[in-house]
């Protein structure tokens, strides 16, 4: 069966755009690859251990580009994301960055910690994982 791209939107309903979300597309996978790699990479203790003591000798090993050390250095995790690196890739560098998701939460959105915690609360109350 050929289905139309019109065919499958309309089965999908209409396009709603979400405030912070990066769709990803094929040309942002593409370009976001080598850094999505680098990330997944902090798995390996070695890696770790190497970003820790240089991390610009790790970020070379990679092959990071001068945009792409820059996100790193400057642990600017919204703009990976809108780069094309994968979200969950950037988790697995969250021992590396001596980081957490609800830290990078709050700082995305300008809060403390404490305060994107109470806000994730508020908003979760009645859902089935309301914390």
């Amino acid at each position: 069966m050929n289905t139309s791209a019109q065919d499958i939107q309309d089965k999908l309903g209409p396009r709603v755009s979400l405030k912070g979300l990066c769709p990803l597309t094929t040309e942002r996978a593409e370009r976001g690859y080598r850094l999505t790699r680098f990330l997944t990479g902090m798995r390996s203790a070695t890696q770790r251990s190497l970003f820790l003591e240089n991390e610009n000798l790790c970020m070379d090993r990679f092959g990071l580009n001068e945009q792409e050390k820059e996100m790193v250095r400057n642990r600017a995790f919204t703009k990976m994301m809108e780069y094309g690196a994968c979200t969950v890739a950037i988790g697995k560098a969250n021992g590396a960055f001596k980081t957490s998701l609800m830290e990078r939460g709050a700082s995305a959105l300008g809060m403390t910690v404490n305060e994107f915690v109470r806000a994730r609360k508020e908003a979760n109350k009645g859902y089935i994982w309301h914390i």
